[in-house]
């Protein structure tokens, strides 16, 4: 298999498989190469750091989910693999330029806001 064809093949099964504990150790399992080889081979086929992709990846699924959902963001967070809700925020936050809640907040415009009873 060429270097094209396999770097497709993973980029697919990354992105089938965001739901799932994604690491460089058990990406470079699948691949059966190296995780300092496959690095390189990712960093030059694709352009981008293999975690740096997988990061980017998991936060635009986020915001899938956040768009798509009530869901509470912890659970989004912990479903994409992030450690914890502060990492996910950190990671969202440099990626989008504000945290999942102020951006979730930001989407739902006044006409999704549930109406207020007048009082009598």
């Amino acid at each position: 298999m060429n270097t094209g064809a396999f770097m497709h093949d993973l980029l697919d099964w990354i992105d089938n498989n965001l739901d799932s504990r994604l690491d460089i150790e058990s990406v470079a399992r699948r691949s059966g190469y190296s995780k300092w080889h496959l690095q390189r081979l990712f960093k030059e086929h694709t352009g981008y750091p293999l975690a740096g992709y997988i990061r980017a990846q998991k936060l635009q699924k986020s915001v899938e989910r956040l768009t798509h959902s009530d869901e509470p963001i912890l659970n989004v967070a912990i479903a994409l693999g992030f450690d914890s809700q502060q990492s996910f925020n950190r990671s969202f936050k440099r990626q989008y330029g504000q945290a999942p809640g102020a951006w979730r907040r930001s989407i739902s415009g006044p006409e999704t806001q549930p109406l207020r009873q007048q009082s009598r």
